[in-house]
């Protein structure tokens, strides 16, 4: 059962025609930001302490057994088909547990085969375990554990990756590992292509050096501790740490850590995570754990980049309704893979486990594909009983966490608005966090939206000029209160007399008394006239910021262009995104479309800069820009010092015209503020600055971010639907 995403309480009536495009998508998505993105608020995948009603059932010495599959209420008829077709695949095993009771298995379920990656999964179990959990910080980085490898050695931004990152396959680090089959040796990418947290790719340097980590901190062996801390409470009947092995080899110093175990043994295991990380009334692993670990914090891509499913903490998680290939399962459920069709399939809300083995000591032997794998497991659910599947459906309307609670509002709303591609990035802890994509670049077209595809920022351009302009403040060039004209070799614009008195500061303040854009737009080079007298009142404007545009340009001697992306852009990490538009754009570029959904006839390329709204980037490398605000070492040549990010903080004029965004359980009339650069609303827990973005291209985007706590989201949109 689907749960029907409920939108219109989150919102007041007012709020929705302050904002362009996506409206109820910015609105909604700066209310979830409420919780902190990564914040785990209750989730499907973590059963409370005590299971659902008939799931109390756990084995003992040996598993509880059904004489015949029906006095558990499954069809021997059914599981017939499903055995036929394991027998087909090659299968070497199958362990089917529901509601903590066997109720079939097929094959060698007691020999010890190798589990290959499922090994990831039992190290995630392992950072949980308390007493062990406590002895790790996740935001550590390499750099602070000590962690390197052999030549060529880390480099200084591959020794920012924090322990969560190896967790999320998400550390940048692409040096050479251990036990890497072929296809991730070829798929692996070039040293240096992604910033830490930036990117997801299946990647063992990961994994083994998680192992090492582990081991560094706890000074227990990775075996050792699973015997310790898993086998042994749980009951394994046939575990045996001469089962273990460290492979060791010249491309890295970190060994992988293989295991070979029984099917019945890793269903003990499954069988745990279903439970919440309980086992007969004792917390092995808390359940926070087991839903933090197996929330979907990544789309797990193709090298085609079709994305698969989720990822989660060493754990393939469900998203979207994507799990297994060719089968539709609860929400929440999720599994341990490894290479040749090795499983544990976890269905928590109907409190099933499936594990399934493969004779890969064969060299020649088969091998199972996802897709085989899934149409066996579509022929087990078909052998279960009904009410079965109905009894705890309702975990689908459990509140779950961010990121996953996206996943049914964001489809929706965009059906809603005619919106075709969303994507966002949630930042916590001062660093990425996760990330969504929804849709496609353009309407009719099958390619989707991905991790790396651009988008206009429209106004968000602006806060990265800001961002230039103090650091030019910072190093003697620019005052924030001396008259722009006074940098200029000539006035301006004619005719204007008050013009001469606009500064920086009003300009990042929205103070100038410029318009948004004289009629005709700035190219024509029509009257620009100043509406008020500056630094009296807030009036937006863009046309205040191209003026600050030529000043910086004429300050630096560069395009700003060129001055952007090597003072800033380049040094946080942003490799594709720019000012002005490249041809090299275009097999990454979302299309913009109209509020019906349609892609215009033509669309406008900018092919100069304009600081007010020209960027083009995806959301991922604008919330690199973010983190840059939120890191709290501000010693790198490009960070502006904290004073002067006190200062972008700081509130400096009332925005009378525009109210705050209105948030669930905040004031509902309280004004909105602007700094240097970015807006701020009033929050309980402080200032949340924030910035929106609309292009009459057909392009709308919303960021947020809490320097206190160091959240954030960053949304960006291919559609202008919501007006």
């Amino acid at each position: 059962m689907k749960m029907k995403p409920t939108v219109a309480p989150l919102f007041s009536k007012r709020t929705a025609p302050q904002l362009f495009g996506l409206a109820l998508i910015t609105v909604t998505l700066a209310l979830l930001l409420e919780c902190a993105p990564g914040t785990i608020r209750g989730s499907a995948n973590a059963q409370s302490s005590e299971p659902a009603s008939g799931a109390g059932t756990f084995p003992g010495k040996n598993w509880s057994k059904a004489g015949r599959p029906e006095e558990l209420g499954w069809s021997s008829e059914k599981l017939a088909a499903a055995r036929q077709q394991a027998g087909a695949i090659g299968s070497a095993a199958v362990f089917i547990v529901h509601r903590g009771q066997v109720v079939s298995e097929w094959g060698e379920t007691a020999k010890h085969f190798n589990v290959h990656s499922i090994r990831k999964s039992f190290l995630s179990a392992l950072y949980g375990v308390p007493g062990l959990a406590e002895k790790f910080d996740l935001n550590a980085t390499m750099e602070q554990l000590g962690i390197d490898d052999n030549e060529p050695r880390l480099t200084a931004v591959e020794k920012q990756a924090t322990v969560r990152d190896l967790l999320k396959a998400r550390s940048g680090v692409y040096h050479p590992a251990l036990y890497e089959t072929d296809a991730m040796k070829k798929r692996r990418p070039a040293r240096g292509s992604h910033a830490p947290g930036t990117f997801w790719y299946y990647n063992n340097w990961d994994f083994n050096a998680l192992g090492t980590i582990f081991e560094q901190r706890t000074g227990v062996g990775v075996f050792e501790a699973f015997q310790r801390h898993l086998a042994q409470p749980l009951g394994m009947e046939d575990f045996r740490m001469e089962d273990t092995e460290y492979v060791r080899g010249a491309d890295s110093i970190h060994p992988a850590y293989p295991f070979r175990m029984t099917a019945r043994d890793m269903a003990r295991f499954g069988l745990l995570f279903a439970r919440g990380g309980q086992w007969n009334g004792k917390q092995i692993i808390p359940a926070k754990w087991v839903a933090e670990s197996t929330t979907s914090w990544s789309p797990a891509t193709s090298e085609s980049g079709e994305v698969r499913c989720g990822y989660g903490y060493l754990w393939w998680t469900e998203l979207n309704g994507l799990q297994l290939e060719g089968v539709d399962l609860p929400r929440g459920s999720y599994s341990a893979r490894g290479a040749g069709g090795h499983y544990i399939l976890v269905v928590p809300a109907w409190d099933l486990v499936v594990v399934h083995r493969v004779d890969t000591d064969k060299k020649d032997g088969p091998r199972v594909t996802g897709g085989q794998f899934g149409k066996l497991v579509k022929l087990i659910v078909e052998a279960m009983p009904e009410p079965a599947k109905k009894k705890l459906a309702t975990a689908d309307a459990q509140s779950l966490p961010l990121p996953q609670s996206l996943d049914e509002l964001v489809p929706a709303l965009m059906a809603k608005h005619k919106v075709p591609g969303v994507a966002i990035v949630g930042i916590a802890d001062r660093r990425i966090a996760w990330e969504r994509q929804y849709g496609v670049r353009a309407a009719g077209q099958p390619e989707t939206v991905r991790n790396d595809t651009l988008f206009e920022a429209a106004s968000m351009s602006k806060p990265l000029a800001a961002y230039a302009a103090l650091k030019l403040v910072e190093q003697g060039r620019l005052d924030l209160d001396r008259p722009l004209r006074e940098y200029l070799d000539r006035p301006y614009l004619t005719n204007e007399p008050l013009h001469l008195k606009i500064t920086a500061r009003m300009v990042l303040s929205h103070t100038t008394g410029f318009p948004n854009w004289r009629e005709g737009g700035w190219r024509a080079g029509g009257p620009l006239p100043v509406k008020s007298e500056p630094g009296t009142k807030f009036t937006y404007s863009g046309e205040g910021f191209l003026y600050l545009q030529r000043v910086l340009e004429h300050l630096t001697g560069e395009l700003f262009e060129k001055y952007i992306q090597r003072t800033l852009l380049a040094p946080v990490g942003i490799q594709t995104g720019g000012y002005v538009w490249r041809d090299a754009f275009a097999p990454l570029a979302a299309a913009g479309h109209n509020d019906k959904g349609e892609v215009p006839p033509s669309r406008e390329l900018f092919r100069q800069a304009n600081t007010a709204y020209s960027l083009y980037c995806s959301p991922m490398e604008y919330a690199l820009f973010l983190v840059e605000l939120l890191r709290l070492d501000r010693s790198a040549p490009h960070s502006l010092s904290a004073k002067s990010l006190e200062a972008m903080f700081t509130r400096t004029t009332k925005t009378a015209e525009r109210s705050s965004v209105v948030r669930r359980g905040g004031p509902r009339d309280e004004p909105s503020y602007y700094g240097l650069g970015w807006a701020m609303d009033a929050t309980a827990s402080g200032d949340r600055l924030r910035h929106s973005g609309s292009n009459g291209t057909g392009f709308r985007c919303y960021c947020e971010f809490d320097p206190k706590r160091g959240t954030g989201i960053v949304i960006m949109t291919n559609g202008a639907g919501g007006d």
